[in-house]
């Protein structure tokens, strides 16, 4: 805390301290310091104080400091400081002043609140004048000085020319202003000159009002225009600113039908429109501003408002028609139903324009034509009709346009259904089919199934097959109901490749109107391997030459096979046992010999075993012929000599005839006969060869041989071929006693030869020849022969085995619902021959009505190929038949039981799929609504229903046995009118895997109303806010209450509730729920007002509620004047050495405001020098300051 210093209380030291601080601060910021006379106290007896005005509003604030006379500084001498040197300037280059417009002469205009005084810091021997040099052309301005002590001030003022500032002509002038400085030192003038600008602002009086434009509106609006909406725009403009130129509109004739936006000047409907009751609203709409002055209604500017109302076509037409049940298609009829349209509205709006069709009858088929009595047509049948096109009929949407403005439709849909005649021929899904059967089908094999349509329905479209031609030998047979071809006996490719069936499809219509189509089956029988190769001759003998080359044909043999393709390729083979030197062309069947042959050596006779083998699969078919080939013999060796290069000796006297050599040539040939022949040495006919045996004689006397040696060359021949040359030398001699070892006794000739081993080598021929053909071994004997003969063994054998069953079901059990393709069991069984004849085909001989199985003819698989239903057939009988195909054919057949397991396939029904009741909605707990009843045509637990409401809801229940509606909780119509209700019907057959199959029945109940309701607000506890100067009549709110009863228990009358009017400040349209201000308010008056709302609907009893509605009053500020003093500058005076609080001056400032807080006004100090303090006083109610 300070302590008191020199007696001076501690508050007063605080204040001298700030007052420094001010002045120091005041000097920083450039406010030139006063001037300061010589010394520090004054010579007079008193002292004046200078109190510079504002002309602004005054502060609420005051200041509770005492006057102290400020005390100059000194040096540390004592001596006074020096002042600064004096400086002629103004402290701010601009000023800114405003002045109201329309202001009287001499108006001053003022400078904002807190800013810093207009004027010039002067010493007291300068005299000031100021000037406006430029921005006044107008002349609307003048220049004033007035001096206070050490200051002159600057105010400008009004001129008194009577020109009128006009701010709407100019809202701001930029004065230049000069200050000029004169000093007087004796007869000489010094001038000082200072400038200044001065932003003089024009402020807006509200001297203008608000004008309409145009000052005339009309419209027109339709009586069906929803409440609330906008109608109109009306327009005014004020030029004022600020609140002189807001406006606001209203009303001048108190009206609950429409109201006007205070602000925008928007015209909404506030309640219904009723062109019977009244046609034309004419409204004066008044534009006020905001301004003072402005509240009077006569300085208002008014446009006139007319709005018509237009008659509305309110209802749309009715139609009602009663038509025939249906159409027979194709007939003759004219008219199909008579159309009845009326319209509730009245004069124009309730005539009918129009009846069309304009959906569900896209080609035409129907007309509308108007009767001679006025809103009644008829609808012709304009071309025929055709079931078949539409199938489901026609649904005509037929629209009724009345005359209205704007005209108004309504349309209604009428069923035409068409009864069938038989009209349309079946038709096949293909007019030409073709397919393929392999001749090993057995009897009764689905070969096709025909599919046939007819357009008609019922038994106009049950068709009826039948094969009526290409059938002639019964080969195929038909299902007359399921259209399933089959085989009807065994097929043979070789005799029939090709059919080519026609078939007809007849429908079941009444005599002499069935119609019929039919279709080609183009049937290829598919040849198999069922025929073995068949030789053009079974045995067969031929001759063939020996010493042929190896590979020489001897013949070929030919054989033919029935089949086709592979099945008909043929290969042959030799099927000997033991090996033949013959070979055979595999493809061509040419036989040839594999070695060089030799009738001498070989056997003569061969028996060949040609097999014919076709390429048919699985198995090749084959069979066998005797080809017997006998070996010719031909002279293929020439003769050879037993002994060659022989040398003899002859006596010379060997008499003539002498046998002295005998040639011998053996020839290998079967049966030859050799010759002998000389070749030279025996020209002399010395010597005498025969030709037969070979002997050689003397033929002449030797002594009469003139040489010592001779040489003979003979050959041998067998007709065609001739020996190598034999060459015989034979020595002379005549010394008759040396004769050699090898003279002959008779002769006396001796020879040596070279033995060449021929005999030999033929001994051994014959002896072969002799064993290769010996007796008993002729081809074909009987005996061991036979056996180098022998056929190698068939691969298949005899047919010998009919077929047999393995394992055959005693009883198939199937599920009905099993998909198409299914395989429900294997058929099994075994044939112990081989190949074709134990090659099975599988078949069903009967007991396939249906056409809903197949068993594949080669691997047994039995097969689902139709649709199965228990409900239609249950057991099956199916006779199965397994056949080979051997030669002869064998077979064995057995019945297999198929027993048909129902499946839960069928989904429940109900008898009634659709139903509508109405019910009240204070209908009480267990009120039976409707029973339904569901069948299910599957068995035991699959049939099996229980029923369910699938809906989501708790007001109804279903027994789940029984299927009876019921109701289980209280109903409300305003929650809910109508339950679309559900009813799910499920049979037993569902478990974890399968779903239960259930259907749907739709039950609509309607729920019938009673004033159970009172009105609902949409808002509990409404607050708004609206400005206190708003027009009267002005819209504050618009509450709204639903009551969700219907007819007149939903009708709703508005009023205030009891006190709940705001004192009659508002009002409210009991209609629309429209709350308007009744008066005008005022903020100072009430700043809040209760209200109370209260709906009532009109049933029986009526029922209400109520709501509040605060309405805050939005307060306005109507303190437009700020206070003033009677001048700018006020002069007091106090003598010296007055104690602190003595009075120094009274002023007085006026509040042009009307009387009330706003007129009220309180003082404070604003300090702009601090040579002073002043202590004012509190305020109080006092208008008057003392200071």
């Amino acid at each position: 805390m300070i302590p008191g210093v020199g007696g001076v209380p501690r508050a007063r030291l605080l204040a001298l301290l700030l007052l420094a601080l001010v002045e120091v601060i005041a000097r920083a910021l450039g406010d030139p310091a006063p001037y300061i006379a010589g010394s520090s106290s004054s010579s007079s007896s008193s002292t004046f104080l200078d109190a510079v005005v504002g002309g602004g509003a005054v502060s609420t604030t005051s200041n509770d400091v005492t006057a102290e006379p400020v005390r100059h500084q000194r040096s540390a001498s004592g001596r006074a400081a020096q002042p600064p040197p004096y400086s002629f300037h103004f402290a701010h280059a601009v000023y800114n002043v405003s002045i109201p417009e329309n202001s009287v002469i001499k108006t001053y205009a003022v400078q904002p609140p807190n800013e810093p005084r207009m004027g010039l810091h002067v010493t007291p021997d300068l005299e000031v004048r100021y000037k406006i040099v430029a921005g006044d052309k107008d002349r609307f301005f003048k220049a004033e000085e007035r001096a206070v002590g050490d200051f002159v001030f600057l105010a400008i003022r009004l001129r008194t020319n009577n020109i009128v500032l006009n701010r709407e002509k100019g809202d701001s002038y930029r004065l230049e202003v000069k200050a000029t400085g004169t000093r007087r030192e004796g007869k000489s003038r010094t001038t000082l000159e200072a400038d200044t600008t001065i932003d003089v602002r024009v402020l807006d009086a509200n001297d203008l009002s608000p004008l309409f434009y145009p000052t005339e509106y009309a419209v027109a609006i339709t009586e069906d225009t929803p409440l609330h909406k906008s109608i109109l725009h009306v327009v005014a403009e004020d030029a004022d600113l600020g609140l002189n130129g807001e406006i606001y509109y209203s009303i001048l004739d108190e009206t609950e039908q429409f109201a006007v936006h205070p602000t925008t000047g928007v015209i909404t409907l506030t309640r219904p429109l009723r062109f019977a009751e009244r046609a034309l609203h004419e409204l004066t709409v008044v534009a006020n501003d905001r301004g003072i002055g402005s509240t009077s209604r006569n300085q208002a500017s008014k446009a006139r408002v007319k709005i018509k109302v237009l008659q509305v076509n309110l209802f749309a037409p009715d139609i009602y028609v009663q038509a025939l049940p249906d159409i027979l298609e194709n007939s003759n009829t004219n008219i199909f139903g008579i159309v009845r349209v009326t319209d509730k509205d009245k004069g124009v709006h309730g005539q009918i324009k129009s009846l069309d069709i304009v959906d569900g009858d896209p080609d035409g088929h129907f007309r509308i034509k108007p009767t001679d009595r006025p809103g009644e047509y008829v609808i012709e049948v304009h071309r025929l009709l055709d079931r078949e096109t539409a199938p489901a009929g026609y649904n005509l949407t037929l629209r009724a346009v009345d005359r209205g403005v704007p005209p108004k439709q309504s349309y209604l849909v009428t069923p035409v259904r068409l009864a069938d005649i038989n009209d349309n021929a079946p038709v096949f899904n293909r007019e030409i089919y073709e397919v393929s059967v392999p001749e090993t089908s057995p009897p009764n094999t689905p070969v096709i199934r025909l599919k046939v349509t007819d357009r008609d329905e019922g038994k106009n479209a049950k068709v009826f097959l039948e094969i009526v031609g290409g059938n002639e030998g019964g080969e195929f047979r038909v299902n007359p109901e399921t259209g399933m071809l089959y085989t009807a006996v065994p097929l043979d490719a070789e005799l029939k490749a090709f059919y080519t069936l026609t078939v007809s499809a007849i429908d079941q219509g009444n005599p002499g109107t069935r119609k019929q189509s039919s279709a080609k089956v183009k049937i290829n029988v598919q040849d198999t391997n069922d025929n073995d190769p068949i030789f053009e001759t079974a045995n067969l003998t031929i001759y063939v030459d020996e010493n042929e080359p190896a590979g020489t044909s001897v013949t070929k043999v030919t054989a033919r096979d029935k089949d086709l393709g592979e099945n008909a390729y043929i290969s042959y083979s030799i099927a000997n046992l033991n090996d033949v030197p013959f070979d055979i062309d595999h493809f061509s069947g040419t036989v040839r010999t594999s070695k060089l042959l030799d009738y001498e050596s070989m056997r003569r006779e061969y028996v060949l075993r040609v097999r014919a083998s076709d390429w048919g699969l699985p198995y090749r078919r084959q069979t066998e012929m005797q080809l017997v080939i006998k070996l010719r013999d031909v002279n293929d060796n020439r003769p050879q000599f037993e002994r060659i290069d022989c040398l003899g000796r002859i006596p010379r006297y060997t008499p003539i005839g002498t046998e002295i050599f005998t040639l011998s040539a053996l020839d290998f040939d079967y049966g030859s006969v050799v010759t002998y022949r000389l070749l030279s040495g025996f020209e002399d006919g010395c010597f005498n060869l025969d030709s037969v045996t070979g002997i050689i004689s003397v033929g002449c006397d030797l002594n009469d041989v003139g040489v010592e040696q001779r040489e003979l060359n003979v050959t041998a021949t067998d007709g065609t071929h001739f020996a190598d040359t034999a060459r015989i030398q034979i020595s002379l001699v005549r010394n008759r006693r040396n004769l050699g070892a090898n003279l002959k006794a008779e002769d006396g000739a001796t020879f040596e030869c070279r033995e060449t081993g021929v005999a030999q080598r033929l001994t051994e021929i014959m002896a072969a020849a002799e064993r290769n053909n010996m007796p008993g071994r002729e081809a074909g004997a009987s005996g061991g022969a036979a056996d180098d003969f022998a056929m190698m063994p068939s691969r298949y054998g005899e047919n010998v085995h009919a077929p047999e069953f393995v394992d055959l079901p005693l009883e198939v059990k199937i599920n009905e619902s099993v998909p198409l393709g299914t395989t429900i069991t294997w058929i099994k069984a075994r044939d112990r021959d081989l190949g074709y004849n134990g090659k099975l085909v599988f078949g069903i001989s009967g007991g396939d009505d249906d056409s809903v199985f197949r068993l594949d003819p080669d691997n047994g698989e039995l097969k689902i190929i139709g649709y199965l239903d228990r409900e239609r057939q249950d057991e099956y009988l199916l006779n199965i038949t397994v056949y080979d195909l051997g030669k002869p054919q064998k077979s064995i057949s057995k019945i297999l039981p198929l027993t048909i397991l129902d499946e839960n396939d069928n989904v429940p029904k109900f008898e009634k799929s659709l139903a509508s009741f109405r019910v009240t909605e204070n209908a009480i707990n267990g009120t039976i609504i409707f029973r339904v009843k569901a069948t299910d045509a599957d068995l035991g637990q699959n049939a099996k229903i229980t029923y369910s409401l699938v809906t989501d809801t708790k007001d109804f229940r279903v027994d789940p046995e029984t299927g009876v509606l019921t109701v289980v909780a209280p109903l409300d119509r305003e929650r809910q009118e109508v339950y679309e209700l559900k009813i799910r019907a499920t049979d037993g057959g569902g478990d974890q895997n399968t779903p239960a199959l259930y259907s749907d029945a739709l039950v609509r109940v309607t729920v019938d109303d009673i004033n159970d309701n009172a009105p609902e607000f949409a808002v509990q506890d409404l607050t708004v806010r609206i400005r206190e100067d708003v027009p009267r009549g002005t819209v504050v709110t618009v509450v709204s209450a639903i009551d969700l009863d219907s007819g007149t228990s939903s009708e709703i009358v508005y009023s205030f509730g009891e006190n709940g009017d705001g004192e009659g400040s508002f009002r409210i349209d009991k209609q629309s729920g429209t709350i308007r201000t009744a008066r005008m308010l005022d903020f100072e008056e009430r700043q809040v007002h209760s209200l109370i709302v209260k709906a009532i609907d009109r049933g029986t009893p009526s029922l209400s509620s109520e709501t509040s509605v605060i309405v805050e009053v939005i307060d306005v500020n109507e303190n437009r004047f700020a206070p003033q003093f009677e001048d700018y500058v006020l002069t007091g005076a106090i003598a010296e050495n007055k104690p602190p609080g003595a009075q120094v001056m009274q002023v007085l400032a006026k509040d042009a405001d009307l009387p009330g807080p706003d007129s009220r006004v309180t003082y404070s100090t604003v300090y702009t020098t601090v040579r002073w303090k002043m202590e004012p006083p509190s305020p109080g109610p006092a208008e008057r300051l003392r200071i």
